[in-house]
């Protein structure tokens, strides 16, 4: 983000980062970064915070998740030193939001927590904009809903949304967020029925705002195939997922997040479907991009894993069905909480 105090060309080269972020470009918003860099190193301690916080959402985007992690914090400490301005609170709140929500990415559900308990804490002595609030008890929200604290993301998203809705004028864009997630809550939670409306009111809201080829429109409709699979509605869930795929592939290439977790949902799609040998060539096609990006650990394999295992049996492997479920078991077991539905249903 660009504070509207920054130098002109050091605003300009922000604007441009973000921009090129926003589209994919990371090469420009490299070169956008080194540039705002050599610009900030003169200027005052949040301009320079600012500039942190945009490096490392470019490493984030690169890969560099390490390197990351620490501008976000080096970002966080600099902006901390001025919580009682607001654009000391607006970085603050926007990098410890980064920094959880990567620790989110990787899997490390109680660092994040930890993080964002702690920024709330700090930003109760200074005075935040309502969506900056309610982005980060966004982040909470999604937080408590892969770590299986339902209960406490459901209490996030309403305060999130509650300050959203209160907006003049509503963000589209964030209220989009909202429902995408509160969707994804009661689908996380089984309850398919109730996860439909606010998914549909996603993909309308998204589609809105940014068109129905957009990325993030394509995210919002593979979000919903999933909740038609729990509904039985296995066509509509395929084509949602082949059409968002065909958008990921275009954007962002084979080997991202949204497009290894959409071949994921078609393959169990595919599965209910009944194309058994077609079913197990996309899991482990999944479950092999995974593993390479992610580690052989991270707690978002152990739903592939738990596919994969029925499908196994289904077909007579029990031995195979048994090790896939020992190690979804174990990646689950040190991640999430003990009543995770996921985990619980592997403990039977």
């Amino acid at each position: 983000m660009a504070l509207q105090d920054d130098p002109a060309p050091l605003r300009q080269a922000l604007t441009a980062c973000l921009r090129a972020l926003d589209d994919g470009d990371h090469r420009a918003a490299r070169h956008q970064a080194d540039r705002a860099r050599e610009l900030a190193a003169d200027h005052g301690t949040l301009a320079r915070a600012n500039t942190l916080l945009l490096v490392g959402m470019v490493e984030q985007a690169e890969g560099d998740t390490e390197a990351a992690a620490g501008r976000y914090t080096a970002a966080a400490e600099l902006a901390e030193r001025h919580l009682s301005e607001p654009d000391g609170i607006q970085l603050f709140l926007h990098a410890t939001r980064e920094l959880a929500a990567l620790y989110r990415f990787q899997g490390r559900y109680g660092r994040a927590e930890q993080i964002l308990r702690d920024a709330l804490a700090a930003s109760e002595s200074a005075e935040p904009a309502p969506e900056d609030l309610a982005a980060l008890h966004n982040e909470f929200g999604m937080v408590g809903k892969y770590s299986g604290d339902f209960d406490q993301a459901a209490i996030s998203y309403g305060i999130a949304l509650t300050l959203v809705e209160a907006a003049v004028p509503v963000n589209q864009g964030d209220l989009a967020d909202l429902y995408h997630n509160l969707g994804g809550l009661a689908h996380a939670r089984g309850d398919y029925a109730a996860a439909e409306e606010p998914a549909r009111r996603a993909v309308a809201l998204r589609e809105h705002a940014r068109g129905p080829s957009h990325p993030e429109a394509a995210a919002d409709r593979a979000a919903l195939a999933p909740i038609l699979l729990g509904l039985g509605r296995l066509e509509e869930a395929e084509a949602l997922l082949r059409d968002a795929l065909a958008v990921f592939e275009r954007a962002y290439g084979t080997r991202h997040a949204d497009y290894v977790i959409a071949l994921g949902n078609l393959a169990a799609v595919t599965h209910r479907l009944g194309r058994h040998q077609a079913a197990e060539t996309l899991y482990r096609q999944t479950l092999h991009t995974m593993e390479e990006e992610l580690g052989p650990d991270h707690p978002d394999l152990a739903p592939v894993l738990a596919n994969l295992a029925d499908l196994n049996r289904t077909l007579g492997d029990s031995d195979g069905a048994n090790g896939l479920e020992a190690r979804a078991r174990a990646i689950l077991a040190v991640a999430v909480r003990p009543d995770h539905p996921t985990l619980s249903i592997l403990n039977r």
